[in-house]
């Protein structure tokens, strides 16, 4: 990456970025719990239909619950329809979350994440890593879709990030879609466009 002159910022996906996650894995444990078409509704970068819908915030983990049961025309548990949601999650390398400690003490790290409360539910329990801290020890302040009424590459959800006072030419921005860090580039953000599988490290070097 380089050059971080001027950067105040960083912000940070969470999916594909923090969290290495396996779509296949969602889709087959989705499958398994009954949910038959469930390719129609799982993108790799945005959801559709009731999937994108409490990513939004358009209806609450409970509704999602109802709705999911009328589309696989089975009454499946909460647990089991959680367990297809946290099937996209394939660990946090422990290296990233000492990362950002590092990084906090020269930067103001922030998240913001196309996610929805299933997710986020695990991320704030002590089963989000070893040492018991949640997701809120490693983030300034996070982003979260379901609670900001939008999914990136929305306007309106960079909208959220700079209204609370987070300058765009001061902040680097990183995420796995390369769509999403186009429409940060056009409110000023620096953007660089993180592969899972690559050593995050690198970057700030």
């Amino acid at each position: 990456m380089g050059n971080l002159t001027g950067i105040k910022n960083l912000l940070f996906d969470f999916g594909g970025v923090i969290v290495n996650i396996n779509k296949d894995n969602a889709v087959n444990r989705f499958k398994e719990i009954g949910v038959d078409n469930i390719e129609e509704y799982l993108g790799e970068f945005r959801q559709k239909g009731i999937f994108l819908e409490i990513e939004e915030g358009k209806i609450s983990k409970e509704e999602f619950y109802i709705e999911l049961r009328k589309l696989a025309g089975k009454d499946i548990s909460e647990e089991d329809i959680d367990s297809g949601w946290l099937a996209f999650l394939d660990g946090i390398p422990q290296y990233k979350l000492d990362l950002l400690k590092e990084l906090r003490k020269v930067y103001k790290v922030y998240l913001l994440s196309n996610t929805n409360p299933i997710i986020m539910d695990w991320a704030h329990s002590a089963s989000f890593c070893a040492t018991g801290e949640t997701l809120s020890d490693f983030f300034d302040i996070a982003f979260m879709s379901y609670k900001i009424g939008h999914t990136k590459p929305s306007k309106e959800s960079f909208d959220a990030v700079i209204a609370a006072g987070i300058n765009p030419s001061e902040t680097l921005f990183l995420d796995d879609g390369q769509s999403n860090l186009d429409a940060a580039e056009k409110f000023g953000f620096k953007t660089y466009l993180v592969d899972q599988t690559e050593d995050l490290r690198k970057v700030f070097e």
